[in-house]
């Protein structure tokens, strides 16, 4: 097996990201730490539990070890679900020097890290991102939060991780459409950051889709670099930060309309990376030719570029409540060319309502 490369966020706190790491070898890198572990709390999702539990055990035989389970689904993050886990983790005799690790996706990165936040004012965690959304997205960059009714993550706070630890046969056993919510964070990534990286997906695209290693491994390592160096530079979104938002403000305003149900985070993002296309080209930043690209590279990886059935006015309703939004201004971000975005602090509710015209397929 090769050796983990190593990329360090370099942010206030800084921390090590692993990539190519192996799960049964967390144990090692935990006894090389000065400030001994007393005690681990596995928060997972069952089934990726009976995957993955037994080789993360391997490393940690000499840690007393809890393993807490949650439902899946978008809906579990919750405060009644951050409830629970404190009275589960209190009865398994968790306190302050409790490490919690984060075994999943995106759901269970965010759920468990915000628990830790919380719980006695701050425990330390580990992310162990288990799909490819996570490990090129979610997992880096201190993010934790909980839904609320109003919108997604509206609950929440930058609380970095002891480290990312990233072992990429994991995604050998996720479905398409787990896959599919990775990709379109990757494509996000390459959009705001990289138009070498765009161009990687679109000539790649049928090794992507025969889950070519060593074209996976290029793909997750690159869009992770792009994170790690993008919050290096602002740990609590700022300033450039704002810009891996692009698509969310759209794609959040959707997943919350939609009660975290018919449409996944990444198909939102999708959705949304073309309606802020759309808008980007009705301010000039961005060419129709532009736009047919991006959807058209989208498309290719069966992500959606429309949705129906929905209320512009609803929707744009929900973008209210949007975290980035300041004085009562909608605050977007918007591709400018294949490769480079800016943060657009003039977006008025006309030209957002125009471009959800634009995704949203009517019913005759």
């Amino acid at each position: 097996m090769s050796l983990p490369e190593k990329i360090e966020v370099a942010a206030k706190q800084r921390y090590p990201v692993y990539l190519g790491a192996a799960l049964e070898e967390l144990g090692d890198y935990l006894h090389s730490l000065s400030d001994k572990i007393q005690h681990i709390l596995v928060i997972s999702h069952k089934k990726v539990s009976d995957l993955y539990l037994e080789r993360l055990m391997k490393g940690l035989e000499n840690y007393r070890v809890d393993l807490l389970t949650v439902p899946e689904g978008e809906e579990e993050k919750s405060l009644e679900r951050l409830s629970r886990l404190t009275s589960a983790a209190l009865d398994c005799g968790a306190d302050r020097k409790t490490l919690v690790i984060a075994l999943g996706g995106g759901v269970i990165g965010d759920l468990a890290g915000f628990f830790a936040s919380a719980f006695m004012r701050g425990v330390r965690f580990l992310q162990v991102p288990t799909t490819l959304l996570a490990q090129v997205d979610s997992s880096i960059g201190g993010k934790v939060a909980v839904n609320h009714p109003a919108g997604k993550n509206i609950l929440g706070a930058f609380y970095p991780p002891l480290a990312v630890w990233t072992d990429f046969s994991t995604l050998n056993s996720l479905p398409w459409k787990e896959v599919e919510n990775g990709l379109a964070e990757s494509i996000k990534h390459a959009l705001i950051d990289d138009e070498d990286l765009f161009v990687f997906y679109e000539t790649q695209v049928d090794s992507i889709r025969q889950r070519d290693p060593a074209i996976w491994r290029e793909m997750v390592t690159r869009s992770a670099s792009i994170k790690v160096r993008i919050v290096s530079q602002d740990e609590r979104e700022q300033g450039i930060r704002r810009l891996l938002n692009l698509g969310h403000t759209f794609g959040h305003a959707l997943e919350t309309e939609m009660n975290y149900r018919g449409v996944t985070h990444g198909q939102g993002v999708s959705i949304g990376i073309v309606a802020a296309a759309y808008l980007a080209n009705a301010k000039g930043f961005l060419t129709l030719t532009e736009v047919e690209r991006i959807k058209q590279l989208l498309q290719r990886y069966d992500l959606p570029t429309s949705i129906e059935k929905q209320d512009p006015q609803s929707l744009l309703r929900r973008m209210q409540t949007d975290k980035k939004n300041q004085g009562g201004r909608k605050i977007l971000v918007l591709p400018q060319g294949i490769g480079k975005s800016v943060v657009s602090e003039d977006c008025t509710d006309d030209e957002i309502l125009a471009a959800w015209h634009k995704i949203i397929v009517k019913n005759n």
